[in-house]
């Protein structure tokens, strides 16, 4: 087999999604016409079963759940809820609240009930279809199994069980693992004994999700279990003994030594306060990172000494996107803007001809919006929802955002406002509607608008009731934390533990707590990779936080060297003997060769020769310009952080990383950029 068929089976918690003032009770499961009034009545509070438990056992588990799914696929593994009121039911059942559980009853109490539900028999029959198979129950809910099982010996049952339960498991066909639990081992993994179970089923699932191997091995030899956890318990706690020396300590120059990239120092003050609300209950749904798709590309064969690529180059089909040079993406998916496409016909045949998975050559999740920044001053949107239905199916996306029109700045305005709100939320209705009806593949997500927090968190509410799941809140990009804090909080009253929230255009390290807590639960930005040429000092990133300006060392072929020869501040060949003194400086620097001052001066030479273009008639201006561009290549220089870097760019071409110029220089600078800020953002969650 390549893995085996998991089951998992776990009992119902107390806590619930909904508290109504009168739900079910075990005397409305007595009485099968009066649960079906009953359920019509609570038909307001219906979800399915794996939405509607809260508890801290089932929040757990459903988290390793989810990522052994993203592992290994959605039919890895199935789910089975031992219900006190419904009996075993599948997690995708729809039910209603009750209030009826196992614990509290009497020994006979509990024998007579689970026979009533017939709790042995449904068990007995799901059984064996499965390989492997979880039980995740507290006393009285393993007593109504009524152990034994009929099984084989070619199937594995692994027991998450009280100690007093442990010496009644046995007799059956199946090799059979009884991990006991008691207080010493909530002391020992540092969890409490109402979730431990679903706690412990998600350490397993985190190892497994990065070696699924490991579940054969689990349930060839099901010991195999506990020690899993126990690995994954002593690497946690090892992490987070480290974490918290970081958090102590006062941030200094980094050690010019690899081991520094195996750090992050991510300092507690430096992250937003998380506001005294309590956690959004999606949180169990994890926080994804998705970078927008920009052309963003490299040529993987660029000689940095000659600067030449062959002239029967395809920028498409010879370059490499960043997923391309590292072992694993660093990112969640892709975002892809259809005005983006629609710029360029070339581009847009080629999308056309091979889907966008193949286009970018990526087959993580590939969400795609229309791009609304590209249409924001026309009076309403350039698209269709039905053609953009088609094309978000046609070409293969995972997700498909509504069309939506954006509030801010002069469209902010009443009259104006209230217009592209109504439009959004009408697309967002349409769009849903024909999504139904038409039954497409990728996951539809609606679009909320707005111009306060007030009219954010209607707009939120209105896309929950018309059935989306999955929400992008949009125009908050260019707002800063203290605008987009107070939307989020008015948000977070209506995110409901199935609803994911994604947050176009922001991703900030010092936020993804705050957001996460808020109920956030994917964001999108390439201000890691643009910042490498964008920024004017915070060029290359580093997982202390630290940022460096990268040396300028502008081709001879630029606009500030043709203003400088046009003024005849000096001739092409003075000017080129500069710049290429500059570039072999810092390559002799690098390898050990030159000292820092000769280099420094090297680099700090030819970019005075090219201020020549520039302020001329404002020396002081000038000056201090200069003196802090050579403060900071003296810090660049004398950190070394490309030496510190162990991923594959800093590796493969040194120095090269820290320099500013040219597309094969900048974009690779981007990129490790974004291998940082995923770094950073991995730790924090």
């Amino acid at each position: 087999m390549p893995y085996p068929r998991v089951l998992v089976i776990t009992s119902c918690t107390g806590e619930k999604r909904f508290k109504p003032e009168k739900q079910l009770t075990i005397e409305d499961f007595k009485d099968e016409a009066r649960l079906i009034d009953r359920e019509v009545e609570l038909g307001d509070y219906a979800c399915p079963a794996s939405e509607m438990y809260t508890g801290m056992q089932h929040l757990r588990l459903m988290e390793g759940v989810q990522k052994l799914r993203d592992a290994l696929g959605h039919k890895a593994l199935d789910v089975s809820i031992l219900s006190a009121g419904y009996g075993v039911i599948s997690e995708r059942q729809v039910i209603v609240p009750y209030e009826v559980t196992f614990n509290g009853m009497k020994s006979r109490e509990v024998d007579t009930w689970a026979i009533h539900l017939g709790v042995h028999d449904a068990i007995a029959s799901l059984i064996p279809a499965y390989d492997l198979i979880f039980f995740l129950l507290g006393d009285n809910y393993l007593r109504a199994v009524t152990l034994p099982l009929a099984s084989r010996v070619d199937q594995t049952f692994v027991f998450l069980a009280s100690r007093g339960q442990a010496d009644g498991i046995q007799g059956m066909a199946a090799k059979t693992y009884v991990m006991p639990l008691s207080n010493p081992e909530a002391k020992r993994y540092r969890y409490g004994m109402v979730g431990l179970k679903g706690f412990l089923f998600k350490q397993f699932a985190e190892v497994v999700a990065s070696q699924p191997t490991l579940l054969k091995e689990v349930y060839e030899t099901p010991q195999t279990f506990q020690t899993l956890i126990d690995q994954q318990t002593a690497e946690n706690q090892t992490i987070q003994l480290a974490m918290a020396e970081v958090f102590q300590q006062v941030p200094s120059t980094p050690r010019k030594r690899k081991s520094i990239s195996k750090k992050t120092t991510v300092k507690k003050d430096d992250l937003l306060t998380i506001p005294d609300v309590p956690p959004a209950p999606n949180q169990h749904l994890g926080t994804q990172y998705f970078i927008p798709e920009w052309d963003d590309r490299v040529y993987p064969k660029y000689n940095f000494l000659t600067e030449k690529v062959p002239e029967d180059r395809d920028p498409y089909k010879d370059d490499v996107y960043a997923h391309e040079m590292y072992p694993q993406p660093n990112y969640n998916g892709i975002l892809i803007s259809k005005i983006v496409i629609d710029s360029s016909q070339t581009k847009r045949e080629r999308f056309e001809k091979v889907g966008v998975h193949n286009f970018v050559r990526f087959s993580g999740d590939i969400m795609g919006d229309c791009g609304a920044f590209g249409y924001v001053k026309e009076d309403e949107p350039p698209y269709e929802t039905d053609e953009i239905l088609d094309y978000y199916e046609r070409l293969g996306f995972n997700y498909g955002v509504s069309i939506d029109h954006l509030i801010f700045g002069p469209f902010a305005v009443p009259g104006i406002r209230e217009k592209r709100y109504n439009l959004t939320l009408k697309n967002a209705e349409d769009f849903l509607v024909r999504h139904k009806a038409q039954q497409y593949n990728f996951k539809p997500i609606g679009v909320a608008q707005g111009w306060s927090p007030e009219t954010y968190a209607d707009s939120v509410k209105a896309l929950i009731q018309m059935g989306y799941d999955f929400i992008a809140i949009g125009g908050l990009a260019r707002a800063q934390n203290r605008e987009i804090i107070p939307v989020l909080k008015a948000i977070h009253p209506h995110v409901d533990p199935h609803v994911r929230i994604h947050l176009f255009g922001v991703a900030r390290v010092e936020a993804v707590p705050l957001f996460q807590h808020l109920g956030i639960t994917s964001f999108d930005s390439a201000g890691p990779l643009r910042q490498a040429w964008l920024s004017s000092d915070k060029n290359y990133h580093t997982l202390t936080g630290k940022h460096y300006m990268a040396i300028r060392v502008p081709p001879v072929t630029g606009n500030r060297a043709k203003k400088v020869l046009d003024a005849g501040h000096y001739d092409c060949e003075t000017l080129e003997r500069l710049e290429q003194d500059a570039l072999a400086a810092l390559r002799e620097y690098d390898a050990g060769r030159l000292g820092i001052e000769a280099t420094l001066e090297a680099a700090a030479t030819y970019n005075e020769a090219l201020d020549l273009s520039e302020d001329e008639d404002k020396p002081e201006k000038l000056e201090k310009l200069r003196a802090k561009r050579r403060q900071k290549y003296l810090e660049t220089l004398t950190d070394k952080p490309w030496k510190a870097c162990a991923c594959e760019i800093c590796e493969q071409v040194g120095i090269e990383v820290a320099i500013f110029r040219n597309n094969n220089r900048n974009r690779r600078r981007g990129f490790h950029n974004t291998y940082v800020f995923y770094k950073r953002l991995a730790d924090l969650l």
